[in-house]
């Protein structure tokens, strides 16, 4: 190999360790989101329980705004399973659902995510029915729910390279238990 094509061969790889980094991406040693002081300037929604018998588990709060056409938003909730990661979903009007975030339980049982959407996608592996990414106008309304995350650790979606520009973070439980803990009671009411 010269070495012409060994330096080129190692900047395609340190692209690909870079492209892994700092997203949602949950790991033993994953910091929790910067969260604000206070969450005045946003709007609310109680994340309830999606198990009707559950009344003593998660509970949570979905916190948003809608900034220049831009969805910035805070999950933030507790008495979840400590050190199990959990999913953030936004679900759209016609049903299509959007993994865009997925994060670890602290050892307390708190759970935190930040996200700001600019438009809807999938930002964690979601197997082969992914929809495509939309603008956020045309989803309305949109609904939230945080739901288990069973993906397997470090694996990316439809068996892709993770790093590769279409393959999305796997990053959860490994265990194949996607149910739902939490959810929104109805749409939020976000202008059109």
């Amino acid at each position: 190999m010269t070495a012409r094509r060994r330096a080129s061969w190692l900047i395609a790889l340190a692209i690909a360790v870079a492209a892994c980094g700092n997203n949602d991406a949950v790991g033993d040693d994953a910091a929790q989101p910067a969260m604000p002081a206070t969450f005045a300037g946003f709007d609310s929604a109680a994340l309830a329980s999606a198990n009707a018998r559950d009344v003593a588990g998660p509970a949570g709060t979905f916190h948003y705004r809608m900034v220049s056409g831009s969805l910035d938003w805070y999950a933030v909730g507790h008495a979840f399973a400590a050190g199990r990661a959990y999913r953030v979903v936004i679900t759209a009007g016609d049903g299509r659902e959007y993994a865009v975030a997925s994060r670890k339980a602290g050892g307390d049982g708190s759970f935190a995510a930040h996200g700001v959407e600019t438009m809807l996608m999938n930002r964690q592996c979601v197997g082969t029915e992914d929809p495509s990414q939309r603008d956020l106008a045309g989803a309305m309304p949109l609904s939230v729910a945080i739901k288990q995350d069973g993906s397997p650790p470090g694996s990316s979606s439809r068996g892709e390279l993770l790093g590769s520009r279409s393959a999305l973070p796997c990053n959860g439980n490994g265990d194949g238990v996607f149910d739902y803990v939490l959810r929104t009671s109805k749409p939020l009411p976000l202008p059109r």
